[in-house]
């Protein structure tokens, strides 16, 4: 999680520029463009231009990291991980020449997550926020690298760590979309762990919505909210945040699964079949959700179900 929402946090600076008369220029619109070939081709040329040009050397880092991603996606390891190399290389040389730069400290400490170089990625977002006082960015990231680990540990003491320090990135932007998001997960992980806290769910609850008031298409935090009522009993509720999540993303495969169980449970057993239909068909055989005979056993029982209802009416 943490690698994916320093990526999220890095690409956010992206705007359209006019005129596009420089190669810098030229590089943001490709890039907003999601041609990331071209942009980095430009970003190139506007350092052979100026090879003092720091916005140049990330914008270029930036874009290589996300070619490097979709390159991950399409099962290229190799090539993605040249890619991401290169732009380990520029985030060392900027940091050279401009101690302490925000943006190159934060990417390089996911690049050093993903290498499983923790300690040193910690140290790095500690350092950067001493060096930042007044920006949430570095306490999102290191949040976001402390809930990782408590996920995966189930370690309430790291989750609650992680709470802080996005507390505190809050009083500095309240309306930070990532902190928000996260606050959200971990509040709603603390109240799981802990046995069930109405507190903590309140205030997971209010991270969500504040996370989708900024953004009406966050599926996370509406998928974060179907959770968390679910887990209240609000099973109302939640259906009504994954019909929404559904209209952003059709193709979301725990929506229509969630939602399959939860139509099932109140007896729209139709309207049940259909999602759980759409979830086998959308499933990804390398890590599936739900395996076939799951699938098959689940399909089978509201077959038999319906046939008993239209039989008996």
């Amino acid at each position: 999680m943490a690698v994916l929402v320093l990526t999220i946090l890095s690409g956010c600076i992206k705007r359209g520029v006019t005129p596009i008369s420089t190669h810098f220029n030229q590089g943001v619109y490709y890039y907003s463009k999601g041609d990331f070939d071209a942009a980095i081709s430009e970003y190139r040329l506007a350092l052979e231009e100026d090879v003092d040009d720091h916005r140049a050397q990330f914008n270029l880092a930036e874009a290589l990291e996300s070619k490097a991603t979709r390159a991950e996606r399409g099962g290229e390891g190799e090539p993605a991980e040249e890619l991401r190399a290169e732009a380990e290389e520029h985030y060392l040389a900027l940091l050279a020449s401009r101690s302490g730069h925000l943006r190159a400290s934060v990417n390089l400490a996911a690049r050093e997550l993903a290498q499983g170089e923790a300690e040193t990625a910690e140290r790095r977002l500690l350092d950067t926020i001493e060096r930042h006082p007044r920006s949430a960015l570095p306490r999102v990231a290191l949040a976001a690298h402390r809930l990782r680990k408590g996920f995966k540990d189930e370690d309430a003491a790291q989750v609650q760590g992680a709470v802080e320090l996005l507390e505190e990135a809050l009083e500095r932007d309240p309306e930070h979309p990532d902190a928000n998001v996260l606050l959200g997960h971990a509040c709603a992980s603390l109240d799981r762990l802990g046995g069930g806290d109405p507190a903590l769910r309140d205030r997971a609850r209010e991270a969500y919505e504040r996370a989708v008031d900024r953004d009406g298409s966050d599926v996370g935090s509406m998928m974060g909210l179907a959770r968390l009522e679910r887990r209240a009993g609000n099973d109302d509720r939640a259906v009504s945040w994954l019909r929404r999540a559904l209209y952003v993303h059709p193709d979301l495969l725990a929506a229509h699964l969630m939602l399959s169980e939860l139509l099932d449970a109140r007896g729209d057993l139709e309207e049940a079949t259909v999602h759980l239909w759409r979830g086998r068909q959308l499933e990804d055989a390398r890590r599936p959700h739900l395996g076939e005979d799951e699938y098959r056993r689940r399909l089978l029982d509201l077959y038999r179900r319906l046939e008993e209802r239209e039989g008996g009416s």
